[in-house]
C-alpha cells in the first residue's frame, strides 16, 4: 500500500537505530536490559521495520513503523524491546 501513496517518498525495511550509545540509555532509564548477541552477548544495533519518508505540508517526515505478528504480544520481552524502540523514535525520528 505504500508504494503507492503519492505521499511516500521512501521506504527502508530493517532500519538501523543507529545510536547504539541511546538504545542502551534508555534500556538503563527503563531497568531493561538491551538486545544482546545470542552468540557473543554483546549489545547489538536495534532496528525498526519500516522507516517511510512522506511529505507533508511541503516538508519530508520520518515515520518508523513496526509490524509483528500478534502473537509476539504475549511475550513480555519483546514488548519491553517494543519500548526501547518507541522511546528512541520519539527522541531521534519525526512522527505523526
Amino acid at each position: 500500500m505504500l508504494e503507492f501513496a503519492d505521499c511516500v517518498k521512501g521506504i527502508r525495511e530493517q532500519y538501523p537505530l543507529f545510536t547504539l550509545k541511546q538504545t542502551m540509555v534508555i534500556s538503563d532509564e527503563l531497568g531493561i536490559e538491551h538486545p544482546k548477541d545470542p552468540v557473543t552477548g554483546e549489545n547489538i544495533i536495534m532496528t525498526t521495520d519500516f522507516l517511510i519518508t512522506i511529505e507533508k505540508n511541503d516538508q519530508l517526515l520520518q515515520l518508523a513503523r513496526t509490524l509483528k505478528n500478534p502473537k509476539e504480544l504475549d511475550n513480555y520481552r519483546q514488548i519491553e524491546k517494543f519500548e526501547i524502540e518507541r522511546r528512541y523514535c520519539i527522541y531521534f525520528i519525526d512522527t505523526l
